[in-house]
Order: C-alpha cells, then structure tokens, then sequence
C-alpha cells in the first residue's frame, strides 16, 4: 500500500487538485491564495509543487494530495487514495478479486446509464416536464435540479429494461443493480412514474435511486431502490457527498429526514445537511459523520410530534451503544451530549421552514437540545411528578436510560437532574442505576412478566408493536380475547382505549410494556407500521381459528346423530373464515415485502 501511496501521489498534479476549489496565483516556483481552512484578506496559502505540499502561514495547516481531500472533503486516507488513484489512472495494488472489482464497475456504470435515462425523460417528455413543473412549484430553483441531478421514470413497465439492453446491461445486472424487478411477466422497471433522486455514496457515485410517486393512487409514496452490493439504505446517509466538506469545516452535521428536506436546506445555505431516508438514524449512519456535533430535525407533523420521544430515545440508546463499542474516545464524542435534536413547529418540516422561514429553522437548530436531556423532558411532561407512583414510574423509564450513559460526568449529571425532579437523594439514584442493565441492553423481563415459554413468541412481536406505536391499537380487528397471556389482553384493552403505554397502565403492566417495548423491531413511515400489524394480527386470529377448527374437527369425530350437523356447519364456517384471514395475510405480506411498490401492475 505505501507503493500506491507514493505513485498517486507522484501522478496527481497538487496545484491543478487545488486550484479546482482555491484560485491559486503564481509566485516565483510556488503558488499562493486564500487559505481555505481559515477566513483571511491577505493571502498565507502556498502551494509547492516541487515537494507536492501545500501549507498555510496563518492557520498552520499543511499537508499533501492525500490530506487535502481529507481536511478538505473528510474522507478516509483509503477513500482518498482510490479517489485519487481513479484521477491519476493508477491500477491500485489490492487483494480484491479483479472479478469482483469489475463487476462493481459495472453496477456503477448501469446506475450512471440509468440517471442518464431519468435525466433526458425529465427534459425530453410531456410527462417529465410536468414533473418538472411541480420540482419548481416546491420552490427548488433549476441550478439546485442540476445540483442534485433530480429525473423522471416514465410510466413504462419496460422502457429503462429495454434501454439498459440496448446500452450493453444484461437484465441480471440490471437487477443486481437495483434498477428492475422480476415478475411472471418477466423484467420490469422498479420506478414507474416517479421523479427521481440519485443516490450517492461519500465518493460521490451513484448507488442507488429514490423515487417519489407522482399519482394519488401509487402504493408507496416514496420507493428505493432495492438492497444491492453497493447500496445499504440503514448505513448510507443521502446528500453526504454534498454536504461532506461542509461538515469538515463547521463540526456540524444537520440530519432531517428526506431527500427533499435535505435539498431545501442544502438550497437554503444549510449545506452541512443530510438525510437518514426514514425516521431512524442507525448506529452505522452515526459513525460515518465526522461531527463534533449532530442536530437532529423531527418534522411537526403529527406523526413527528407524536413518535418524536419514542426515537429520541431509540436514539440515545444508540449513540450510547456506539460509544460504548467503540471505546472511550474512538467515536466522534464520547457521550450523546454530542447528539442534539429539535422538533420542528406543529405541522411543518424542514423542507417548508428552509424555504420560507430559513432564519427559524437555524435558530431552532441553535436551541436544539442533547438527545438524552430531551428525552427527559418528554418523559417527565407526561408524568405526574407530584405523586409517589408518578415520581415511581418516571424514575423506572428514565432512569435506565441515564444509567446507561457511558461517560461518568455526564452520568452524574443527569442523576442530578433526577434528584431534582423526584426528591431522591442522588447517591440512592446512583446505587439504583448501577444494579440496571443499560436501556439500550435490557432483555430479562420485569417482575410479573409471564414466561417467554408461556406465550407464543407472534403474540410478543404484536404486542411489542403495539406498544411501541399505541396508535395502531385501535386501529387492529384484533380483539383481547385473541390474546393468551391475561396481561397481554389487559395492555390491549388499555391501549384500545386511548391509554399511554407505559404511564398510563397499571405498575406491573407499565414495566411490561415497556421491557416489550424495547424488542420491537424499527420500521419506517405509516404504511410499514400499520403493514406489519396488520400482518401480525392475522397471524394471531389464523392461529385462534386453526385451534377452534381442530377442536371442532374433533367434536366432530365423536359426535353422534343429531349433533353432527351442526358441528360439521361450524367447521364449514371455520374452514371459509381461515381461507379469508389466510387469503388476506398473504395479500398484506406481499404489499409489506414489495416496499410498497406497484408490483402488481
């Protein structure tokens, strides 16, 4: 590897690198600007290209082709190495399979012939120049369109298939690309009437796409590419390509939570912004920022107001799982003090506020507060701290998750605030946090909790789900009686009738709900939620009908005379009302699996 490193950094011309982004004028062998780095009148950057150095007087920093791009760009030294090795036509030394690095270049390349087909059916169509029209009626202005390299995916159910063939792509690698689904019918576009944004990676390739639907009727307002080799959606951030340098310069990083709010910003002035492409930030998209300090936007809306304590503390177990992985010290910052969020106003997002009210947004993304401070609050808001009990169950939510705090200062902190708010000296706090396992790490269930064995693992997932969005209880056919653990049935009548899952709901029921609440899985958006309930309560009636029909079954096998009509009309209903529920399950799967997309076309 250090071979490579001298060969690139013999074959990449310094002066021309940096004169792309400093203006560079030539003084005797050298060549002087602007720093950079640092905000100056008078120019103390030189640029050597005898030793292929650069080197400020003012600021101090120096540096070569390799630390340019990574001050400058805040890649890794690998990273910089095969940017610049791909600039200088070097063939890097690698163990990779040559096999495997071509077939990378060519998913690469279909994704680029791809955007090239989106781009031209955005300029070139009668549809596309609608779909252009409504980009500007959001307000992006058209070097921003070019910027981010939005297109259009006509409503062809072949025409990028038939377009990838002509350009050389078999369908495998169309597929393999992300770009095209397979049916009975055969390959299909996987965008169909969407406008289109690219997806890029921290070097600035096309990996993937998204797309917004442009019809009422089109399952999934938002669809992205599948998961390929080279797209990860939980560990790729979108706009970090665009916003990477900016991120470097101010240790700062501003996390909305799609394409077209991190697009507002960037238009904005916010250029420092990314997007999670769903709700939930992953651990993985945590340690790829480079920040000293994360703020994250919750969208006003209902559903950001309603769920925003919930993920800011599906947030805070995170970072702290982070830290607590990586070391003290190896992560950005050694506490979620480095993680702040905001929730925006009722009934707005950061793509409205950047564009009408820029000023706002950058003032609430100022009084944005540490992730566990606010998860605190929220917790506390709704706890009646002037009773005993009130004080009980605060103290059982949060205090886990204070214990959990991987820097000690922090933790002591946080202890005091608890003191503070429920009257409990601060080192009873502490000797309580110490004997609990980290929020982020609690599995043993809580007294009273029935026995895992006891209780079909189906009916703990719903119930998880169930508590981790209340919303959906009363939305589910799902009756109690469904239901075999008695303290199940008693949390589903709460949660029925509008209940708080964990402040709401009797002690016992309260710990319960929430040691379910911490299994549930992480799904995106409205749609994926009520999916995956939807599907899970099926399960569970498919499961109570299949019990009642053998037991039927087996009346009707010793039944005599008169008895074996009815028994058998019983089983009859049974049988059509398992085909229905079996018939509907299937149907919700297929929706859930498909990502919401219109594979039945």
């Amino acid at each position: 590897m250090p071979g490579d490193f001298d060969t690139v950094k013999e074959r990449v011309d310094i002066v021309q690198l940096i004169s792309e982004r400093v203006q560079l004028k030539k003084v005797g062998r050298a060549y002087s600007g602007l720093c950079p780095f640092h905000s100056e009148k008078t120019p103390s950057f030189t640029v050597d290209p005898d030793r292929r150095t650069y080197h400020c007087f003012g600021c101090g920093r120096h540096g070569d082709v390799f630390t340019w791009l990574e001050e400058l760009d805040g890649v890794e030294p690998v990273e910089a190495l095969k940017i610049l090795a791909e600039r200088g036509g070097v063939e890097l030394t690698s163990r990779r399979d040559p096999a495997e690095m071509e077939r990378e270049k060519r998913l690469l390349a279909a994704n680029d012939t791809a955007h090239f087909y989106f781009r031209q059916a955005l300029r070139g169509t009668e549809r596309g120049k609608e779909v252009a029209r409504y980009i500007a009626d959001r307000g992006i202005q058209p070097e921003t369109v070019e910027k981010f390299g939005l297109g259009y995916a006509p409503d062809s159910w072949d025409g990028l298939v038939g377009y990838l063939r002509k350009k050389g792509y078999s369908d495998e690698e169309a597929v393999a690309a992300g770009l095209v689904g397979r049916s009975d019918r055969g390959a299909f576009d996987w965008f169909r009437d969407r406008l289109i944004v690219p997806i890029k990676d921290g070097r600035a390739r096309i990996i993937a796409f998204g797309g917004r639907a442009m019809r009422a009727d089109q399952r999934g307002k938002y669809v992205n590419s599948q998961g390929t080799t080279l797209f990860n959606k939980g560990a790729t951030l979108y706009a970090l390509d665009a916003a990477r340098a900016a991120i470097r310069k101010e240790r700062a990083a501003v996390i909305v939570e799609g394409y077209f709010d991190a697009i507002a910003l960037h238009q904005a002035g916010f250029e420092n912004s990314v997007a999670s492409m769903g709700t939930a930030l992953t651990e993985d998209q945590y340690h790829v920022l480079d920040a000293m300090r994360i703020e994250r936007a919750f969208d006003g809306d209902a559903a950001g107001q309603n769920s925003a304590e919930r993920r800011g503390i599906d947030l805070a177990q995170q970072v702290q799982r982070a830290v607590r992985r990586a070391g003290r010290g190896a992560v950005t910052a050694t506490t979620g003090l480095s993680v702040y969020v905001t929730v925006l106003p009722p009934d707005t997002d950061p793509d409205v506020l950047a564009r009408r009210d820029p000023e706002r947004l950058r003032a609430l993304l100022s009084e944005a507060k540490p992730v566990l401070e606010f998860v605190l609050d929220r917790i506390s808001e709704r706890s009646d701290l002037e009773r005993p009990e009130g004080r009980r169950r605060f103290l059982a939510e949060a205090l886990p998750l204070v214990g959990g705090e991987p820097d000690q200062l922090t933790r002591e902190l946080y202890l005091g605030t608890l003191s503070s708010l429920t009257g409990i000296d601060q080192e009873t706090l502490r000797r309580q946090a110490a004997t609990l396992p980290p929020a982020a790490q609690r599995a043993a269930a809580p007294v009273n909790e029935t026995p895992a064995k006891q209780t079909a693992p189906a009916e703990r997932y719903l119930m998880a789900l169930l508590i981790r969005f209340p919303e959906e209880a009363a939305r589910t056919e799902l009756d109690p009686g469904d239901l075999d653990d008695p303290d199940n049935r008693a949390m589903l009548e709460w949660l029925k009738a509008g209940k708080h899952p964990t402040s709401d709901l009797p002690a016992h029921l309260a710990a319960k709900a929430a040691a379910l609440g911490a299994s549930a899985p992480e799904l995106e958006g409205e749609e994926d939620v009520a999916q995956a309930v939807e599907i899970a309560a099926l399960g569970l009636r498919e499961r109570n009908v299949r019990r009642r029909m053998k037991n039927a079954q087996g009346q009707l096998a010793r039944a005599n005379g008169g008895d074996v009509g009815a028994v058998d009309g019983e089983v009859a209903q049974l049988a059509n009302e398992l085909a229905d529920l079996m018939h509907r399950r299937e149907r919700h799967t297929v929706l859930h699996a498909a990502d919401a997309d219109e594979r039945d076309e």
